[in-house]
């Protein structure tokens, strides 16, 4: 860069100005004594003089015109900052959920499904359930029995753990173990039949060996759904099994601990909440007061879904509207009783189950979850002679070339069994 060109002080310039004076007068006295030569030669001074003072104001005062202008410093190109691209908005999530009803195998189910000594195949008796189940993204249903193994002694509540592997290739993903009978085979036997799940990746939802919380959270395509399953009781045997260590392994209808556990679930990130109660009377086709108080109760403190178990014969649904603690209204989605999937009962309402299909959005930013039409698929627990022995076979009655396969007189209850569901849900 040039060094910085200093200006003129107003000394300076008072000071060129009495030299000028002081010449001058020295001039006219010059000229007065010295004639017409000494005058010629003072103003040859004075001309010598007025040059150099010319030159010196003018390289100090400013820059001469013969001089180029400064140059102009070319222009630094501006590097663009970056703008944030606006974060996306996090899109709604849609999942299908299915339910099936109770399943346990007493002892004439386990004998046609069994092919030598401890080995068992359940796989054909869902067979007639195509993809009803595996359809879903997540299906779910009520395990009425343990898998304790054969040292702890099969029974009407105690099954070859094979039926595992037909549920799961039917499309059970979660199984409900909360019911009267999980401890009939004592805290042993039914950590055994939790073991039995793990190695299939079969998850379980209602019971805690360690106590505390049951719950089980899934991601299903990006949400979060908690699945809390209770029951009303214990059997007797189960309470005998219990009583010497009381560690509440199995989650109990109360209805402050449920609200309680709902409200942790939601607290803890869950999107949605499933409920799985198994509650109610047996072979009653009625749903109690109390049952449809508490279903509206677990709907207040934030439940989307609840599926009840236990009667073993189907009861009816109902699209709950309620106010929860934000003041906010919700939809509730309420199968009284979803019946069996799986006994050995032939009384017709005991035949006859239904496995419940839901759609359910849930919006991110609305932080809400919408219910879609409850699509209801009945069931039939086909008892036909094959081999001269009985076979169970468990068959989508709304699925002519599933009941195709039945005896004719079968094909007749599938088709009353279908008519009997579609009377209690009340989708004609």
């Amino acid at each position: 860069m040039g060094r910085r060109r200093r200006g003129v002080s107003l000394g300076t310039v008072i000071m060129l100005l009495l030299t000028v004076a002081v010449v001058a007068g020295c001039c006219v006295f010059l000229a007065f004594i010295g004639g017409e030569d000494a005058y010629e030669r003072t103003s040859s001074l004075l001309e010598q003089l007025a040059q150099r003072e010319a030159a010196a104001a003018d390289s100090t005062l400013a820059p001469s015109a013969r001089e180029a202008a400064p140059a102009t410093a070319a222009p630094v190109a501006q590097t663009p900052v970056p703008t944030a691209a606006p974060s996306p908005v996090p899109e709604a999530s849609t999942f299908t959920l299915a339910a099936a009803g109770t399943v346990y195998a007493p002892k004439a189910v386990r004998q046609c499904a069994q092919e030598s000594g401890d080995h068992y195949d359940f796989t054909q008796m869902f067979a007639g359930l195509g993809d009803a189940l595996s359809r879903a993204d997540l299906t779910v249903m009520t395990l009425e029995t343990t898998t304790a193994g054969q040292e702890k002694g099969y029974g009407n509540y105690n099954t070859p753990p094979q039926i595992l592997d037909a549920l799961r290739d039917s499309g059970v993903d979660l199984v409900a173990l909360a019911t009267e009978r999980a401890l009939d085979k004592g805290y042993e036997g039914l950590e055994i039949t939790l073991s039995e799940l793990t190695t299939r990746g079969m998850a379980s939802t209602g019971v805690s060996l360690q106590g505390g919380n049951s719950g089980t959270v899934m991601n299903i395509g990006g949400v979060q759904v908690a699945l809390l399953a209770y029951t009303y009781g214990l059997s007797d045997e189960g309470k005998e099994k219990s009583q010497a260590d009381e560690r509440g392994a199995v989650a109990m209808i109360d209805t402050e601990a449920m609200v309680e556990d709902i409200v942790s679930a939601r607290v803890n990130g869950a999107d949605v909440v499933v409920v799985l109660p198994h509650w109610g009377t047996k072979n009653k086709q009625e749903t109690p007061d109390n049952v449809r108080a508490l279903a509206r109760t677990l709907a207040e403190a934030g439940a989307d879904v609840i599926l009840g178990t236990h009667p073993n014969v189907v009861q009816g649904t109902e699209r709950l509207s309620v106010t929860r603690s934000d003041g906010l209204t919700y939809e509730s989605i309420v199968c009284y009783s979803l019946g069996s999937m799986l006994t050995d009962a032939r009384t017709p309402e005991n035949t006859a189950g239904m496995i419940a299909q839901l759609e359910i959005t849930y919006d991110p930013v609305t932080r809400r979850t919408s219910l879609g039409e409850l699509q209801i698929t009945p069931v039939y627990i086909a008892r036909q002679r094959e081999d001269n022995q009985n076979v169970y076979r468990v068959v989508d009655a709304g699925n002519a070339q599933a009941v195709s396969a039945l005896s004719p007189q079968e094909q007749a209850a599938a088709q009353e069994a279908a008519q009997f569901v579609s009377k209690m849900t009340g989708q004609q």
